[in-house]
Parts: structure tokens; sequence; C-alpha cells
């Protein structure tokens, strides 16, 4: 008779979610009820931050192989969300010291952390943290200002640049498997797919320098994806077909970053990468033919345009797939 007792590794999708939303709430009224009763105290506020994380990390020293992750959604989970919202109320003055503190709360915890699911909470806090505190160094002033919106461009464009470059790292067994992070690879690749879809948007959109440098980085992973699968006249015609799909990208960033992140997924078979990279290269397309600062003889232009490449696109193809 076949077994029907044995408990699964990891507790339903489902019931993570509300776990996790749950705790959060929980985290919430603490933090809320401490505040009515210790009010405008920062070393009050920084010892309890301190001993919120520290409980926590205790806690999660039993580890998700012996509750299957109840015990750290219950208890673990709030304690860190806690912990980590007195550090923003015990924060000084300065906004980026508070963000570095954190991002450096948040490493420590997960090294020191044994719970799966905390770990992976921890890992996608920290990635999140490290745009803002760049963004930290830029004066947020209420009134446009070019020169602002220029360094808030060379910002995201190099954080992109750095989630792609992390992303692509994390696909190499050899560099995984020696930082002893292996067992966090999938949240690394979904934190910096996130992140970096989230942040193109604040790019310029005018900038077709940005969006040559992500046209160049997809042609290079292209070709190294062809030398994998073919050679001889194949190898030269899908070395054309790929020029043509990224020289094609190279006028929008919006566009071209998703290609370069689509391709990269598809190294590994990413399925959840490659969606979310699928849906910001559709969204970069309906941006980009529907703006309305675009003349309509231009927008003619560009789909006759389209409707060439798309024909040579599907002659490459042919050849390639003889």
């Amino acid at each position: 008779m076949e077994n029907n007792g044995c408990k699964p590794d990891r507790l339903p999708l489902a019931l993570l979610l509300v776990m996790g939303l749950g705790g959060t709430t929980v985290a919430g009224l603490l933090v809320g009820i401490v505040m009515l009763i210790v009010q405008e105290h920062s070393i009050a506020y920084g010892v309890l931050a301190v001993g919120a994380v520290v409980g926590a990390i205790a806690v999660s020293q039993k580890g998700d192989a012996d509750s299957n992750g109840v015990w750290s959604m219950l208890v673990a989970f709030p304690l860190f969300i806690a912990g980590f919202m007195f550090g923003y109320l015990a924060g000084p003055n300065n906004h980026t010291l508070t963000l570095v503190l954190q991002f450096v709360a948040a490493v420590v915890s997960f090294a020191l952390c044994r719970s799966h699911l905390c770990r992976q909470m921890l890992l996608c806090y920290a990635f999140v943290l490290v745009p803002f505190a760049c963004f930290s160094f830029i004066d947020a002033s209420p009134f446009h200002h070019p020169a602002k919106d220029h360094e808030l461009g060379i910002a995201c464009f190099a954080i992109v640049v750095a989630c792609l470059g992390i992303y692509a790292a994390s696909i190499a067994d050899e560099w995984i498997g020696s930082s002893g992070i292996k067992d966090c690879a999938k949240t690394i690749r979904f934190a910096s797919t996130a992140i970096s879809v989230a942040l193109v948007w604040f790019i310029p959109k005018d900038n077709v320098v940005y969006a040559a440098v992500f046209a160049v980085i997809s042609f290079a992973i292209a070709c190294a994806l062809l030398r994998k699968h073919v050679s001889g006249s194949r190898l030269i015609a899908g070395g054309a077909l790929a020029l043509l799909c990224c020289a094609s990208t190279a006028v929008f960033p919006a566009m071209a970053m998703p290609v370069a992140g689509m391709l990269l997924s598809f190294l590994i078979l990413d399925f959840v990468g490659l969606t979310i990279f699928s849906a910001a290269f559709i969204g970069g397309i309906s941006y980009f033919y529907y703006d309305l600062d675009m003349l309509l003889i231009n927008k003619s232009y560009l789909l006759m345009a389209s409707g060439a490449l798309f024909l040579l696109m599907f002659f490459f193809i042919k050849r390639v797939a003889r």
C-alpha cells in the first residue's frame, strides 16, 4: 500500500502567502503599539531593532526541515520585519546611512539565518536596498531639475547592468557553488530580474546610448548561444539574424534590456525570469509604438521598417532551420 502520510518538504505557495501577509500584519501591529508607548526615543528603538533581529536569527536556527517552514513564518519572519522597521525609526537623520545600516543588517542576518524561507526574504530585501541607497545620494528636490534626471538615469543604468551581471554570474555553477549560496540561486535571479525590469523605466527614453549598450550585450549573448547549437553557414546566418534583432531594439532602452534578459534566462530555461522579461519587452514595444509624442508619419516609417525586418527575420529563420 502506498504511504500517503509523508509530509511535504515545502508549504503550499498559497499558504505561504497567507502566512507572510499575517506575519507582516503582526509585525506592523507590534511596531505600532510600541510607537504609542515609546515616543521618539531613538535609543529605545535601536535596542528593540537589535533585539528583534537577534531573536529572529535565534528562532530561525531551528530551520525549515522540522516544521516545513511554519515556525519560521509565524515567529522569525514577523521578528525580522519588526526589527527592520525599528531600525528605520532609530535611524539617524542621514537617510543614506540608515539604508546602508539596513543593508548590513540584512546581509549579516542572511549569513547567520538557517531558515531557507527567511534567507530568501532577507536576500530580496538586501537587493531592494541597493537602488534605494544609490538614489539617496541624489537630492530628491520637488522641482524638476534636468541634471538630477540625468544622474538618476545613470544610476538606474548602472544598477540594471549590475543586475544583469549578477543574473549571468548565478548561471555559472562554479561561482554559485563556491560562494555557498547555491540554494538561493533562484532567489538571486528573481530579485535581479524584478529590479532590472522596474528600474529600466527610469532610464531616459530618448537616450539611444543606453539602448545601444543593451543591444550590444544582447548580441554577445546571442552569439554565445548560437555557437553552442549551430556551426558553419548556419552560424553566419544566425549571427546576421541576431544582429538584425538586437539592432532593432537599439532605439529604446525598455525594449533592448528585456531582450538581453530573455537571452540570459533562455540559457538555463529560467521560466520565471523569461516570463518577466517577456512581459517587460511587450510593455516596451507597446509604449514605444503608442508614444503620443511621436508624429504619425514617423510611426508609419517605423511600422514599414518593422515589417521589412520581420520578413528578413523569417528568411533567416527558414535558412537556419534547414
